[in-house]
C-alpha cells in the first residue's frame, strides 16, 4: 500500500504509534496493509457483501454454544502450560497462548493490550459506532459507542468505552500479536512443537496461531477446524 505524505500523517503515523508504540518501518506490513484503500463512497472497513453482527449479540451466540447437552463448561481450571496436561482428553483445541502451552521454554512472544474507561451517559456521543483518532493529541487509539451497533434499537442513554493501548505485561489479556522479526523467530520454534502434538492438539486463534485475525477469520477458523477434525476422525 502506497500513500502519499500527507494522508499518512493524518492517518497512519499517530494511530500506529499509539497502537503499537513502534515505528511504522517496525510494524509488519501485513498489519498496515488491512487498512482499506477507497476511490468511492463507501465508507465501510470491510469489502465483502454480508457483514454484521449477531442480532442478539456475540454473548446470546456463545450462550447457545455453551449450553449444547454435548459441551461441559468446566471454571477455574488451571492450566500449568505442559502438553502432558491434554493426555487426559481425546483431543485439545487450544486458542490460548501458544507459548504459555509451552511454559514459555523457547522465550515469550510479544504483545499489545487494552485498556478501557467507560462513560455513561444521556443522549448520544459521537453517532457511530467507532472513531478512531489518528493524531497524537489524544491518548486513546478509539471510542466505542455501543448502541450505534444495534441501529434497530432506541435508547436514550449511551455506554462508550475509550480504548487505550499498551504492552501486554505478565497476567494482562492479550490482544495482538506484535509479530516482529523476533517474535516470528521464537514462533517458529513453537510451531514445531505444535506440529510435534498435532495428533493430540490443534492450535486456533488469534493466539494459538499468533496471527492477526479479524473476528470473522476466527469463526470461519474454528468452523473449518471443527469439520476437518470430524471428517478426519469419522467412525
Amino acid at each position: 500500500m502506497l500513500v502519499g505524505e500527507e494522508l499518512y500523517l493524518w492517518f497512519l503515523k499517530g494511530y500506529r504509534q499509539k497502537q503499537w508504540d513502534r515505528s511504522t518501518r517496525e510494524i509488519p506490513a501485513s498489519v498496515l496493509d488491512r487498512l482499506p484503500m477507497r476511490f468511492d463512497y463507501n465508507d465501510n472497513y470491510y469489502s465483502v457483501q454480508y457483514q454484521g453482527i449477531p442480532v442478539d449479540g456475540y454473548i446470546s451466540l456463545v450462550q447457545a454454544i455453551l449450553t449444547h447437552e454435548n459441551i461441559e463448561v468446566m471454571l477455574d481450571q488451571k492450566w500449568d502450560g505442559l502438553v502432558t496436561d491434554a493426555i487426559e482428553f481425546e483431543h485439545v483445541f487450544y486458542s490460548g497462548a501458544i507459548d504459555d502451552f509451552f511454559g514459555g521454554k523457547h522465550g515469550r512472544l510479544s504483545y499489545r493490550t487494552l485498556d478501557f474507561t467507560r462513560v455513561e451517559g444521556l443522549g448520544d456521543l459521537q453517532g457511530n459506532a467507532i472513531i478512531n483518532y489518528t493524531d497524537m493529541s489524544e491518548p486513546y487509539t478509539r471510542i466505542f459507542e455501543h448502541k450505534h451497533f444495534a441501529p434497530w434499537d432506541s435508547h436514550d442513554r449511551r455506554v462508550a468505552f475509550t480504548e487505550f493501548s499498551r504492552e501486554a505485561g505478565t497476567g494482562d489479556p492479550l490482544f495482538y500479536p506484535l509479530r516482529l522479526p523476533h517474535d516470528i523467530a521464537v514462533f517458529e520454534k513453537y510451531q514445531l512443537e505444535a506440529n510435534a502434538v498435532s495428533d493430540r492438539v490443534i492450535f486456533t486463534g488469534r493466539l494459538g496461531l499468533y496471527r492477526y485475525l479479524d473476528m470473522d477469520d476466527v469463526i470461519r477458523l474454528a468452523l473449518d477446524t471443527a469439520r476437518a477434525y470430524l471428517k478426519a476422525n469419522a467412525r
